[in-house]
């Protein structure tokens, strides 16, 4: 039994001292990290880089010339009376156009043009003394047909540089021989130039541009639906009226004048406006006038409406005397800012007479 006990005590000290850490292995050996071996390290593989080009929003309505600030604009009064004068010309090519109303509860045109004038302008209309002011905020060259009394007064008073037919006859033509026919008188740019270059008329502008432009297409978040807008300038018959008619698709409102498109005779196309500016004017009758001439109480403040992009929003407009730029700002006094494309600015006398729908 003692010897038996003996070897099982050597046995159980022969165990640990195997199990004990080898002291003659190197530490930098125990440390090391195992590698892999050359033939299990994967080739690097080449690889092309990938280049992000930034991709840039196109200009909306790109063949749209927006007015050059350092080009003197020409404004031409357009007749709107009756069926006689269809098809108007230059209505699709002016890149702003105001509508105001006149006698008889018609509206005639201003078109203004920044080196946008076409072949053909017309029929070419007599002068009222309140599209001056229009004239004026923008220091355009002055295109008519005759004129009101006072217009006649006003335009050497306030210095309009002016091109009148029936002064300076050369820079017209009549689309026929009938002496009888006041709305058959036409311009060109030919001789509209010709005619600024004799007189030596100032081709730079001395009043900045009024509105702002977006490059990309823009439309008023906040604003309410406006895809459908009915204009009427008195609720008498025979009065003028049109409408637009939006196309969420191309962005444009299609514009009818009298219940028919209104089409451009330089281009045979519909007429398009991307900017409706609609604002409220009183415009009584001239107390005592023979001809039913009015007034245009412009100078001071009003409201209106903004149209674009199948939005309308509410403005408010100020003017401070008859040379001043009209101010159009939205209810928290920002100034409007326009998409590229045409703008018309009509002027009623209530808004009432307008439907947006």
């Amino acid at each position: 039994m003692r010897k038996v006990l003996m070897l099982l005590i050597v046995g159980v000290l022969v165990f640990f001292s195997a199990c004990g850490t080898n002291t003659n292995i190197p530490a930098d050996v125990i440390t090391q990290t195992p590698t892999d071996s050359p033939e299990s390290t994967p080739e690097p593989v080449e690889s092309t880089p990938i280049e992000i080009v930034p991709t840039e929003e196109p200009l909306f309505n790109p063949d749209f010339k927006v007015p050059d600030p350092a080009i003197r604009p020409v404004a031409v009064m357009i007749d709107n009376q009756g069926d006689r004068v269809l098809p108007q010309g230059g209505i699709g090519q002016a890149q702003i156009i105001y509508e105001i109303i006149v006698e008889y509860n018609i509206s005639r045109y201003m078109a203004l043009f920044w080196d946008t004038l076409p072949e053909m302008i017309g029929p070419v209309r007599s002068s009222r003394h309140y599209f001056l002011d229009y004239v004026m905020e923008h220091d355009a060259i002055y295109t008519h047909a005759g004129g009101s009394t006072y217009a006649y007064k006003d335009i050497p008073k306030l210095k309009i540089q002016n091109i009148d037919y029936q002064v300076h006859g050369s820079a017209f033509w009549d689309l026929t021989k009938d002496v009888r026919n006041w709305q058959d008188t036409y311009t060109s740019r030919e001789r509209i130039e010709k005619f600024v270059s004799d007189k030596k008329y100032r081709t730079e502008p001395k009043k900045t541009f009024p509105f702002i432009y977006h490059d990309h297409f823009t439309s008023e978040d906040s604003g309410t639906k406006a895809e459908e807008i009915n204009i009427k300038f008195d609720t008498s018959k025979g009065s003028s009226n049109c409408s637009f008619i939006y196309d969420p698709e191309t962005k444009l409102y299609a514009r009818s004048r009298m219940g028919k498109p209104q089409i451009d005779r330089n281009t045979d196309a519909q007429v398009n406006a991307v900017n409706i500016i609609i604002l409220e004017m009183k415009a009584p009758l001239i107390e005592g006038d023979p001809y039913g001439c009015r007034n245009l109480l412009n100078i001071g403040s009003g409201d209106g409406y903004f149209i674009t992009g199948g939005k309308s929003v509410p403005v408010k407009w100020s003017k401070t005397a008859r040379d001043t730029q009209t101010q159009i700002t939205t209810e928290d006094g920002q100034p409007i800012k326009l998409n590229r494309g045409q703008t018309w600015i009509e002027i009623v006398r209530k808004l009432d007479y307008v439907s947006i729908k």
